[in-house]
């Protein structure tokens, strides 16, 4: 997750990655179950717990180590007042120049600390533009107290441990096709970020799916943290330990030749449209960020181009679901996200005055799930029955058929055969005499032959 970049016109960034490994937690406090509306309500919480043994594993890496990423208050806050709110960018620059008298628009720190433990802000001033800031920083999400003149602020450690949303969801008794379908958040039923049909929260809160889908469905799973709903789409059959699955991808699409998309884009103008395969993640969270898939996987081919360093992987980086399809569980699934800082230069802040305008990749991070054999064996003993029922299905009607014929043929042999046997025992009737006449001629009527010597000398004819 280390960044090493040179802010020159002519120059080019390049990225390291480091990954360090963390156990989450999800976690629902149910707090109202409502059986008249078929409905659940609970809060959402996500814990991420680090392992450094796994992360040592993995990685041969401690946490320890020292990286520099760019410092998401100075830089993020700055290119986002200079957008909306530039007649503030004046008081702005003072109280960043007051706290923390930066000499680069960057921070180098310990990865720990930039991740969960926080990197510390020091708010004791008087001035009025850095008591304005800090106190405004108390409110937000991702920085915690430390005491009176002191705040942190880290990327994950912020929001962990912590309600992402109340979710109000079907349970899926009186109609299992709606079963864990989101119905509302935090008691709004639609979002206020986009602009139209892009404000629904459409599908469920990602962890559970209505049986019984077939391939043409889409999967579609809200995300707070992306202020949107993504929806998974069937690619191919697929197997995971010897169970059939169905296998489920997303694919972020491209906004400015999406006319469906166009909601997405800022005040819904296609110039301001994100880049092909990336998610603008400012008008959620008010920060200068872009979501996509890890090292720009399937995004525009510039974004790779401009960052060294990057070799996007689909085995790597890709989102995919392994989903077994009779009862829609996931068996192996793996989200991955990437969040980059979309970098341009502030004229009036001397160290950011001659930075290119690129996304600059800071993290990604990989929720996964992969059942082991003790779950999917469940799986493999019910097709296992399917199949020895199919089986026994198919025999039985092949054998059926075959006694079908078997039967039809012999009673159409036994017809023949008693048919064969009447006509066999039916009597002979005895012969009666013939009335033909035969004339027998006597020698008294026949001609006188006279004899050879009396014809002599007569003539014969």
């Amino acid at each position: 997750m280390s960044t090493s970049l040179k802010i020159q016109d002519d120059s080019s960034e390049s990225l390291i990655s480091c990954f360090f490994v963390s156990n989450e937690w999800k976690e629902k406090e149910i707090i109202e179950d409502d059986e008249e509306s078929d409905t659940v309500t609970f809060d959402m919480k996500n814990t991420f717990v680090y392992r450094p043994d796994l992360t040592k594993t993995t990685s041969g890496l401690t946490g320890d180590e020292i990286v520099t990423i760019p410092h998401l208050l100075i830089m993020g806050g700055l290119i986002a007042i200079q957008r909306d709110m530039k007649p503030l960018l004046g008081i702005a620059i003072k109280a960043m120049t007051q706290i923390f008298d930066p000499t680069t628009p960057f921070l180098t720190a310990r990865v720990m600390d930039i991740l969960f433990d926080g990197v510390p802000i020091d708010c004791n001033h008087d001035e009025f533009e850095a008591t304005t800031f800090c106190s405004k920083l108390e409110s937000e999400k991702g920085f915690k107290i430390i005491n009176e003149t002191h705040l942190a602020f880290s990327i994950l450690g912020g929001a962990n441990a912590t309600s992402m949303g109340r979710f109000k969801v079907y349970r899926g008794v009186k109609d299992i096709s709606k079963l864990g379908e989101v119905v509302s958040v935090n008691d709004e039923e639609e979002m206020d970020v986009w602009d139209g049909d892009c404000n629904k929260i459409l599908g469920t809160d990602s962890t559970i799916f209505a049986p019984f889908h077939h391939k043409s469905d889409i999967l579609y799973a809200y995300a707070p943290d992306l202020c949107r709903s993504l929806g998974a789409s069937y690619l191919r059959p697929s197997s995971y330990n010897g169970v059939p699955t169905g296998f489920y991808s997303i694919d972020f699409g491209d906004m400015q030749s999406d006319p469906s998309l166009h909601c997405f884009c800022r005040d819904q103008d296609v110039e301001k449209c994100p880049p092909r395969g990336t998610i603008d993640l400012y008008p959620c969270n008010g920060a200068p960020l872009l979501a996509s898939k890890p090292q720009f996987l399937d995004a525009d081919d510039n974004l790779v181009r401009n960052v060294d360093g990057l070799n996007p992987n689909r085995d790597e980086h890709d989102i995919f679901l392994h989903l077994e399809m009779l009862s829609s569980s996931p068996l192996s699934a793996a989200k991955r996200l990437q969040f980059a800082i979309e970098i341009e230069p502030v004229q009036e802040m001397t160290i950011m005055s001659k930075l290119r305008t690129v996304a600059i990749p800071l993290i990604w991070v990989e929720e996964s799930v992969h059942l082991n054999s003790t779950y999917t064996k469940i799986f493999r003993g019910l097709y296992l029955f399917f199949n020895v029922n199919s089986i026994i299905k198919f025999s039985l009607c092949v054998f059926g058929c075959i006694g079908l014929i078997i039967t039809v043929y012999g009673m159409f042999s036994e017809k023949l055969l008693n048919k064969v046997n009447n006509l066999s025992t039916q009597p002979i009737p005895p012969l009666q005499p013939s009335s033909t006449k035969v004339a027998v001629a006597t020698t008294d009527a026949l001609p006188s032959v006279e004899t050879a010597s009396e014809l002599d000398g007569k003539e014969r004819y």
